[in-house]
């Protein structure tokens, strides 16, 4: 419903149950899941990829503090900014890493619409449409403003995390 930008089109709730029966005249329920498979395998190397990034800079961090204060990591705290930091190259590196995924499984989910009438046979189609006729930089486009969307996001993600930490006596 994103990409239905028609003047004069239906809005709100009209324009949801329009869609609605659209999707299920065009195949059932299988149209309402377009994309589900292509966003759970990005969303679990993004996951993996950026929680192994996190944990292995704040390790090297609280023990190169450790030895510098001649004490257990245990007995060392990271402050805000660098747990931030480390979370917003955490969540560059692994949104980056995993986005021409996404952008191909948005391809998939917008296909056919006013804006992206473009269509494909599939995960395979699409990308080779995708590299065809934009090469591979293609497979990154948009990738700025998804991380100017993520970094700071997953930045504060991870200050909330270990401040709750902190807080509940977890650390």
């Amino acid at each position: 419903m994103q990409c239905e930008t028609v003047q004069g089109g239906l809005h709100g709730n009209a324009l949801i149950a329009q869609t609605a029966k659209k999707l299920w005249a065009k195949g059932g329920i299988t149209p309402y899941y377009r994309g589900l498979g292509m966003g759970l395998a990005g969303m679990f190397p993004y996951s993996a990829i950026d929680l192994f990034i996190f944990e292995n800079c704040k390790r090297w961090v609280l023990t190169r503090k450790a030895k510098k204060q001649r004490c257990h990591e245990e007995d060392v705290e990271m402050n805000n900014f660098t747990t931030g930091l480390i979370g917003a190259c955490s969540g560059a590196i692994s949104a980056t890493s995993v986005y021409p995924i996404n952008l191909l499984r948005t391809r998939l989910q917008t296909q056919g619409t006013v804006l992206h009438n473009r269509t494909y046979t599939g995960i395979m189609d699409v990308t080779r449409q995708t590299i065809r006729g934009e090469g591979l930089r293609g497979l990154f486009k948009g990738v700025t403003p998804n991380l100017l969307k993520v970094v700071p996001s997953i930045s504060l993600s991870y200050i909330v995390y270990e401040n709750s930490k902190a807080v509940l006596g977890l650390r």
